[in-house]
């Protein structure tokens, strides 16, 4: 019998039982569709956690205080203020052209905000010139403060978006002043301060990092942050370095721990009083997390179709028994075992494949559904090549594992027991 011949035969065969047939590939269906939306859900989520990360800036390594060791003992209480401008100007004469560029923040606190005739509380953070070609963060409009700003403590400040449609509206925010107030005492010796800044520009959209908007906001000239808001003179919380590529950043992040560690006169590494961290290993240790997400959701799916394969076994089991007398009568005229085991093969696979195509479909229209949910239209669901050809791969193998017992129990059967068989 011709490969084509068994091909006919087993499709006829699964046509005269549509129902059994169609009952059958729903647990194939059913398992590849789990499978397409799960893994989706999980390679979604890794993405956004990507992109999240990424909005902060690319190839970012960051230093960060520590706490100081001695003697195997660690320092409690807050982390030590030990990083200074200084330390950052010493990284980026040192580095030079190695890097793209760098930049050092420090943290005031929230401030209350005035501005005409609008009332807003807000985070406001010191930072350097090169703010926004460490971040990636280009202006909606007007300009970013620059170096003479810094020398002469220059009380300017470049808003978030938020913080601009909060204070001013639809109106133009730069060129206008804002008035930052912060309480201090208490009872009737109660004080505010309250200190005038220039807006000269505001930063685009950025949307949220882990649930924080990055847009309501006030950046201010660090030296200004320093003298003016905080009193911390040449102290920042971080210093933040943008790699020339991801390929460098090991290098980067191995440069800026010696000439910390030089500057710091720090002999043993354990001792740091500085942490010094790379967006790589960051990467990294979420593709891990949310890889072994999307793996358990894959599970899931796959106990589906586990589940459809040994339904798809049951079922052609019961199709040998059926059509003894039809495998008897075929062995009869001639047909060989090879033949009868090719087709009943044929009719398992079948059943699967067609099943993990309708099931790639059905889990495809799923997390079109689930997107449109406000509460998952951030995430993104990303359905990959590679997932689908798994999904449909495992599914026609599933039908070969699962298929090959009731194929050989058919192809063994003596023809004259067939024939005699009620």
């Amino acid at each position: 019998m011709k490969l084509f011949d068994s091909f006919r035969s087993a499709l006829q065969s699964l046509v005269v039982n549509k129902l059994r047939s169609a009952l059958t590939m729903l647990g194939v269906i059913i398992g590849v569709a789990a499978v397409i939306a799960m893994v989706s859900v999980g390679n979604g989520a890794s993405q956004s956690v990507q992109n999240t990360i990424l909005s902060l800036g690319s190839n970012l390594v960051t230093v960060t205080p520590n706490f100081s060791t001695d003697q195997g003992l660690r320092g409690a209480g807050a982390q030590a203020q030990n990083l200074t401008l200084d330390d950052m100007r010493s990284i980026q004469d040192q580095l030079g052209t190695s890097i793209v560029a760098i930049e050092a923040e420090q943290q005031t606190g929230r401030w209350q905000v005035t501005a005409a005739g609008q009332n807003w509380n807000t985070q406001v953070t010191g930072v350097t010139e090169n703010y926004q070609a460490v971040r990636d963060w280009p202006l909606e409009e007007g300009d970013f403060f620059s170096t003479s700003d810094l020398n002469v403590n220059a009380q300017v400040a470049v808003i978030g978006s938020t913080t601009a449609t909060s204070l001013f509206g639809d109106g133009d925010a730069v060129g206008q002043t804002i008035q930052l107030r912060q309480a201090f005492g208490g009872g009737k010796d109660q004080r505010a301060r309250i200190i005038n800044f220039k807006v000269i520009g505001v930063l685009a959209t950025k949307g949220t990092t882990f649930g924080f908007s990055r847009d309501d906001q006030i950046v201010v000239p660090i030296t200004t942050a320093q003298h003016v808001l905080t009193g911390q003179l040449n102290r920042v919380q971080q210093i933040v370095i943008k790699a020339a590529s991801s390929d460098t950043m090991d290098e980067t992040t191995s440069d800026v721990n010696n000439i910390l560690l030089q500057r710091h006169k720090i002999s043993d590494p354990a001792n740091a009083d500085f942490a010094v961290t790379n967006q790589n290993d960051t990467l990294q240790a979420l593709s891990n997390v949310t890889g072994t997400f999307t793996l358990l959701l894959g599970a899931i799916g796959g106990i589906s179709l586990l589940v459809g394969g040994i339904g798809i076994m049951n079922i052609m089991l019961v199709s040998v028994n059926e059509r003894t007398r039809e495998i008897g009568i075929r062995k009869a005229v001639g047909a060989r075992r090879g033949d009868i085991l090719t087709q009943f093969l044929i009719e398992a696979i079948a059943l699967t494949g067609l099943g993990g195509v309708l099931g790639i479909l059905i889990g495809w229209s799923i997390t079109v559904a689930v997107h449109q949910i406000p509460q998952a239209a951030s995430v993104p669901l990303v359905i990959t090549t590679g997932t689908v050809i798994i999904a449909v791969s495992v599914s026609v193998g599933i039908g070969v594992i699962f298929g090959i017992y009731p194929a050989m129990r058919a192809a063994r059967l003596h023809p004259i027991q067939a024939l005699r068989y009620e």
